[in-house]
Order: C-alpha cells, then structure tokens, then sequence
C-alpha cells in the first residue's frame, strides 16, 4: 500500500532511491504525467494521494482533497438523468465494498458559481500480495466536450430524419392531392373523346358543362402546384413580398363574395365585421392568409356560424377568424402551425399546409397570429399586423 501511496503521489518508493527501483520510478513518472485525474484511497475509504491533473480537472486543490472520503464531497453531483447523485454510489467507495472494478461511470459536477461538467470515472481495487485489499485507485477524465459533441450529432441526425420524413410525407400528400383533379380532368377527356369518336352528339350544353367542370379541375391543379411551390420557397426562407396599400376589411369582404356559392351550398352561416384599415402589405399573400383561416374554420367547424373581425389596434391591423365547431386542445397548439399538421385528421382531406403558409406570411410581414379554443367550443385566429414595415435597426457607428 506505501508503494502504491509513493507512487501515485510522487515520492520516491519506500527503502531507497529513486535509482533503487527503477520500475516504480517510472510508474510515478507516468502516474504523474498522466492526463486523466488519478486519485489513491486507502482501505478505509480515504483518499490518500492525487495527481496532478486530479487538482486540475476537479479545481480543487490537493490538500483540500486528502483526508475525505469522495473527490465529489466539494462538488453537486448529478446522474446522467440529471438527478442527484449520493456520495455512497461514488464509484470508489462502490469498488472499496464489493472489490469489483467499477467502470466508465458518467456524473455531472457543478461548483460554486461554475457550468455544468460531465465526468467519467473508472475505479479497480488494489490487492496485496496475499490478496488483502490495500485500497482503491480511481482514474477520470473530463468528458464535457465528448458529450457536447454527441449530442450536436444525435441532434442533427434527428433533423436529418426529420427532414426526410417530412419530404417523404410532402411527396405522398402532394401526389395524393394531384392525384383527384387529375383523375377527374382524365375521366372528363376520356368521355369528350369516346362521344366524340363513336358519333354521338353533343349539343352545346352538354359540351359546355363538361368543358367547365374540365376548367375547375386545371384551376385546381393550378392552384395545387402554386402551394407546392409556395411551400418550396418558404421552406428555404425565400418569401418575396410586394408590397401595396390595402385595405384588410374590403379584402376580407371580397374573399367572401367570391365565396358565396361554396357558403350557400354548405349551409353555412358566415358573418363579418370589419372596419376600414388600410396598411402596406402584399395583397396576394393577404389574401392567402384570410382565405386559409376561413377555409379551416369552415373544415373544423362542424358546420356552424363562423365569424370574422377586422379593425385597427394602434399601429396594428387586427383580424379574428372565430368558429363554433371542434377546437383544439392547448397541448396543440404550437404543433398545428407546422408542415403537414392538422389538428383533426380524421375525415378531412388537405395537405396539413394552409395554417403553416398564414405563419409564414405573416411572420414575413412582421405579425404574429395567436390561436384561443376549446375542445368541442371552438376556435380564434388572431392575426395582428404592423400597418406598416418595419423598421431595420441601423448599425450603431462609434465616435
């Protein structure tokens, strides 16, 4: 044990010189120069010995560490889970009691006023000739950049898989949603082309309601392949905005007219309230904005009155798109304004896009939107946005 003492904490060996036991000199040499923290404990659990990289990866200073029982006695350590760790668990006192290496233990320690550091700590039992234990010797290295590491590369591996999924979900629903305009405009064709070539007439109003219906599904596929590009652009954070004076409430008003059919049709109840409020904005993208907010209070609506607010908060125009139908659960709210999310997806075809691109708009315009429901009450989308630009902040120039 006084051999072990000696070396670990760069004496000479007991009965000689340094030059009388060569080996141990060099076990010392390399003991003391190694770049792990080595620490010595007695029989009884005491520590006995260091090393010189043990005071510089704990901070603390060798004679503060002799005579106690842990190296983390003067540390909050903690689990990798982050809960405390007790200091009968401490690796060489585990090692001290069952006489069985412990290995590659992680523990976090955080000082008086210092970050948070992760430690791996690797303790082996020290037997005597006639296999008596003579102590414990505990070696441990600062792991706290390894780990940071890790964790960037778990963390972008993540975002890698995520980004795959999310491509592999856009081409599934973008060719699911092409998929029925597409259908129908074929199936449309091919029952122009078959009267056609088998001889039968067609007066003008028959030609003329086909041709229509064939003109409403290339609109649709129109408008499908502008989404998809919208989402292309927006994705890497190009929104191109041109920007004109418009007046909120007679584009909400206009929406709505060119909506009146698909209203009337379904029953639904719609009302408006809307004050002039003119501010500089890119009308088209406006126009997706309300028009996605009233198509999604009219998908989750279960049918019932939805009712849209338009009017100035100071330098804000303000618009509320409220519905009386399913609502949706606080634990969602943040996750419905993503790509490819929707907050029911039982029995409602879309893309899961529409609430994403009104965010997106809207943040490049400078507003915010903010979601109020309750489950089986409904919903209210609030959109608020700046009249105006705004501003860049300019640099600061010194004297």
């Amino acid at each position: 044990m006084k051999v072990a003492k000696d070396i670990v904490a760069g004496k000479e060996a007991v009965g000689g010189s340094a030059s009388s036991h060569p080996m141990e000199l060099h076990y010392r040499l390399v003991v003391q120069s190694m770049e792990e923290g080595v620490v010595f404990h007695d029989q009884d659990g005491v520590i006995r010995a260091t090393n010189p990289s043990a005071e510089r990866i704990l901070r603390i200073p060798a004679d503060v560490l002799l005579g106690r029982r842990s190296v983390l006695e003067r540390c909050e350590p903690l689990r990798e889970d982050g809960g405390p760790f007790f200091l009968e668990h401490c690796p060489a006192l585990v090692c001290l009691r069952t006489g069985q290496s412990e290995r590659g233990l992680v523990i976090g320690i955080r000082q008086s006023g210092g970050n948070l550091r992760w430690l791996s700590f690797t303790s082996h039992p020290l037997v005597r000739a006639d296999g008596s234990r003579a102590g414990v010797v505990t070696s441990f290295r600062d792991i706290t950049e390894l780990r940071e590491r890790e964790t960037q590369s778990t963390r972008r591996y993540q975002e890698v898989s995520n980004t795959v999924r999310l491509h592999d979900v856009f081409l599934a629903t973008a060719a699911h949603e092409l998929r029925t305009p597409l259908t129908a405009l074929r199936l449309q064709v091919q029952n122009l082309l078959h009267r056609v070539s088998s001889g039968a007439g067609l007066t003008v109003e028959v030609l003329t309601t086909k041709l229509q219906a064939s003109v409403r599904q290339t609109e649709r596929l129109h408008a499908l392949i502008n989404l998809l590009l919208d989402v292309s652009r927006m994705t890497v954070g190009r929104i191109e905005l041109r920007r004109s004076s418009v007046d909120l409430a007679e584009l909400t008003r206009d929406i709505l007219a060119r909506s009146a059919d698909e209203l009337t049709a379904g029953g639904i109840e719609v009302t408006l309230n809307a004050e002039p409020v003119t501010g500089d904005w890119d009308v088209a993208r406006l126009e997706q904005v309300v028009g996605n907010l009233l198509s999604n209070a009219l998908k989750y609506g279960n049918r019932r009155p939805v009712h849209l607010e338009v009017r100035r908060e100071g330098a804000f125009a303000l618009l509320a798109v409220t519905d009386t139908g399913l609502g949706v659960p606080a634990s969602e709210h943040r996750r419905i304004f993503e790509r490819f999310e929707r907050a029911h997806s039982g029995g409602h075809s879309g893309m899961g896009l529409g609430l994403w691109i009104v965010r997106e708009i809207v943040d490049a315009h400078g507003g915010s939107i903010e979601l109020a429901s309750v489950p089986d009450e409904g919903s209210t989308f609030t959109v608020r946005l700046p009249l105006s630009p705004p501003q860049a902040v300019a640099p600061h120039e010194g004297p």
